[in-house]
């Protein structure tokens, strides 16, 4: 699907994370000193930040907000709809949209959604704020985006363990003359490949569903936490990441070297390199922000660049941006935007 809208900005982008830190040093007792530097050396992440206990992912979105409100000097009264994007809401009911409508002083009058994505939800967000515009139903929106994944990970599955970190993001979507470009894509065909099996209506929670199971590769884990085939993932990505990009160029008509920056999501060092010299990228239009933060779902594109804001904003790379998350589902999104004039916070911590 494309789409094209003409009357909406990004107003103001802030991003927050847990104060805890993970260092995967400490994990060399259970997984092997050598081990553990392999896996920082492909992925590039160091460390993680993690949600302390009783913090959800909606508290970290509340933050960014507040900050956003305030660096905007913005009345949250004047906020007519808002959208949260997460895997790890408050509750199964009711939505976290609409307590965060409550919590964050918006008017009985705004609507709320609650859009369950992954590392595609940027795009997705951004997505369903432009139509919600560009329909005419509202002039401000509030595109909440994070998750709290650690807690959906297995302590013995070090494939991923050593992979994934919390964080939130709020994003102001308002009126105004500016053209931005959509492409999303879903295939629910490989939903196998990326999947909690646990928890839902198709397979409740139980005794049996807690019990630890040891894959062929050695990862221990159960049907309640995420369970990834990587090397699928990473077909995936390389199989459809890059013809997306490319149409994306098409319908915008931008050279591909004179894109600013590629704002993928941050997965981990390797798979992001390796897209980039798939798609024939130069190096500095691809930040790489995974080191301290890891990947972070749907908060990795707006956490990326409140993390790289400074040096973007210096090398005049904002003004073409193209957003794409890809992930589970399966499911990828690619956006064109200018952000030149966008407010980008730095990382706060909550």
């Amino acid at each position: 699907m494309r789409a094209r809208f003409k009357n909406s900005i990004i107003k103001g982008i802030s991003t927050a994370i847990p104060k805890d830190i993970f260092d995967f040093n400490t994990l060399a007792a259970d997984f092997g000193n050598e081990e553990v530097k392999r896996i920082v050396a492909s992925t590039g992440i160091e460390q993680v930040r993690v949600a302390r206990e009783g913090q959800c992912t909606s508290d970290l979105c509340v933050a960014a907000a507040e900050n956003l409100f305030a660096k905007l000097e913005v009345n949250p009264s004047t906020i007519d709809g808002i959208v949260f994007v997460s895997q790890t809401p408050d509750y199964k009911m009711p939505a976290t949209s609409v307590l965060l409508q409550h919590r964050l002083g918006l008017p009985t009058t705004a609507v709320a959604f609650d859009i369950n994505y992954g590392c595609s939800g940027f795009v997705y967000g951004l997505y369903q704020a432009s139509m919600m515009i560009e329909a005419g139903g509202c002039e401000r929106v509030l595109v909440c985006v994070g998750d709290t994944s650690t807690r959906m990970v297995h302590p013995g599955d070090r494939s991923i363990r050593m992979v994934f970190g919390d964080g939130g993001s709020a994003t102001l979507v308002e009126k105004g003359e500016s053209t931005s470009h959509f492409i999303l894509r879903t295939d629910g065909s490989g939903a196998e490949n990326l999947i909690i099996p646990a928890g839902g209506s198709r397979k409740p929670i139980s005794d049996g569903t807690s019990i630890p199971i040891e894959a062929e590769d050695g990862n221990i884990r159960n049907e309640e936490t995420v369970r990834m085939d990587g090397m699928e993932i990473m077909s995936f990505a390389l199989r459809e990441i890059p013809p997306m990009i490319d149409e994306l160029l098409n319908v915008t008509g931008w050279r591909k070297d004179e894109v600013g920056t590629y704002a993928l999501h941050q997965a981990n060092k390797f798979m992001l390199e390796y897209l980039r010299r798939k798609i024939k990228l130069q190096k500095n239009s691809v930040p790489i922000s995974v080191a301290n933060v890891g990947n972070t779902g749907p908060a990795s594109i707006p956490l990326m660049l409140s993390i790289k804001r400074q040096e973007l904003s210096e090398s005049n790379q904002l003004q073409k941006v193209i957003c794409c998350g890809f992930g589970v589902g399966l499911s990828w999104a690619s956006c064109a935007l200018d952000l030149s004039s966008t407010l980008i916070s730095d990382p706060i911590e909550a």
